[in-house]
């Protein structure tokens, strides 16, 4: 069965096994996620969590962001995992229609942290736990309606990963992965809409089950006989393709196919945010003088068309603020999508904006996710068009970009000096140990 060649695949997996490119891929996600936990945790949520956990737990995972206070693996990972997934720059796969990365790499690190395992096991448990995810991911996607993909595949790759980092057989390795199945969450797309930011901790529960279901493999529960599937099956909206649980395995990399983020704010307005971009690069656009935006895109992105967020959250999961920000602000990055950030101004352009459902731009999902921005100017109208936004294969970020990125999310929290160092942890990658001790305040 499809889910047996997943875990063989799974336990075998080796360093030689994995091409260069896609090690040197993989050493790039964990940079960014990286990244993107220690900008998070300066979330008021998040931040006020680490410290209740710091104070009260004593253990051997390190809470990021904090001057070295460590706890349970469990409470680490999730605490970690939230933060990562708070300001909406942490890496995601198209085919996946998620985020595998902060979804597998949290509970790895804070596993392999407490175990000491080397910066070689780190890498190889980060890549079988990626694999797992998305091709649990494509055994159920397009999701059922109104799921929000963060807590519902991801378990299965942070419980993969994990048995890959203690080294568990084929069997073992599939018992963890269908006991994670079993925890996959009924998240609501509605939650990160509306704002609210239980949503934040979607990823932060898939990573604390992967764990949980690791040491439940390893203690000798079993999980369901095609669990994977059958636990999963409720949130496949067109049936399940199991085929894709061992689809290409050890040829197709999906890693390969990830993309990376500079915009603050959910993947759907991505190419709504590059077409703004091309538009004032070419175009003096005084906020002032816009009498309409019209966006035209794909129906799961039509649907972010709330005018007035009431909170950072929302406003991340808003085409209209996102094109009211970028406008007004000229950014497109953290601090263009905090609570701060919802200003007068910011809300009268979003006031103006429409979106809509484009039927040639439908056609073209999931190969190419796109957006059409027309910006009427009095009697001038300004019209692009961006087929994908960039980040992805087609057109990805160079690695000074993300480094870039990485350095403005990271030097607030540990400081200026440190960022070198932590970036080159993380790109290697280095032992958990060395690369959490990094990520100290």
């Amino acid at each position: 069965m499809s889910e047996e060649a997943l875990a063989s695949f799974v336990a075998a997996l080796d360093r030689d096994a994995i091409p260069d490119a896609v090690a040197d891929r993989a050493g790039l996600a964990i940079a960014d996620t990286v990244g993107a936990i220690l900008g998070g945790t300066s979330d008021p949520a998040v931040a006020a969590l680490t410290a209740e956990w710091a104070e009260r737990n004593g253990g051997q995972s390190t809470l990021f962001g904090t001057a070295g206070q460590r706890t349970s693996a469990y409470k680490a990972a999730f605490c970690n995992a939230t933060a990562g997934t708070v300001l909406e720059l942490d890496e995601g796969h198209r085919f996946a229609a998620g985020h595998p990365a902060i979804h597998t790499l949290p509970a790895v690190l804070a596993d392999g942290e407490g175990s000491f395992k080397r910066g070689e096991e780190l890498l190889v448990a980060f890549v079988a736990g990626y694999e797992a995810a998305v091709r649990a991911a494509r055994l159920v996607v397009p999701l059922t309606s109104g799921y929000h993909p963060h807590g519902t595949w991801g378990a299965v790759g942070a419980a993969a990963g994990v048995a890959r980092l203690r080294e568990f057989d084929a069997d073992r390795t599939l018992q963890a992965m269908r006991i994670a199945a079993n925890y996959a969450q009924h998240t609501r797309f509605a939650a990160a809409t509306e704002g609210a930011t239980v949503r934040n901790g979607y990823a932060g529960m898939s990573n604390l089950a992967g764990l949980l279901a690791a040491d439940q493999a390893q203690a000798g529960f079993t999980g369901l006989a095609d669990g994977v599937a059958r636990h999963l099956e409720p949130l496949a909206g067109e049936g399940l393709h199991r085929d894709a649980l061992a689809d290409g395995l050890g040829e197709t990399w999906e890693l390969e196919h990830g993309y990376f983020k500079r915009h603050a704010a959910c993947r759907y307005t991505h190419p709504v945010l590059d077409g703004l971009a091309a538009l004032q690069r070419d175009h003096e656009i005084d906020p002032a003088d816009v009498t309409a935006v019209r966006v035209e895109t794909y129906p799961a992105a039509a649907g972010l068309d709330e005018p007035h967020p009431r909170n950072a959250l929302q406003a991340k999961f808003s085409i209209p603020f996102a094109v009211g920000t970028a406008l007004t602000t000229g950014e497109t990055g953290k601090a263009a999508f905090t609570d701060e950030a919802l200003t007068a101004a910011a809300d009268d352009i979003a006031e103006r904006v429409e979106v809509t459902v484009a039927d040639d731009i439908a056609e073209r999902v999931p190969d190419e996710r796109g957006a059409r921005v027309i910006i009427e100017l009095g009697e001038e109208t300004l019209t692009t068009e961006v087929r994908a936004a960039r980040g992805g294969e087609d057109d990805p970020f160079t690695e000074a970009e993300l480094k870039e990125k990485f350095g403005d999310l990271v030097a607030p929290v540990i400081g200026a000096g440190q960022v070198e160092d932590l970036w080159t942890a993380a790109r290697e990658p280095a032992a958990p140990r060395v690369l959490c001790t990094l990520s100290r305040a």
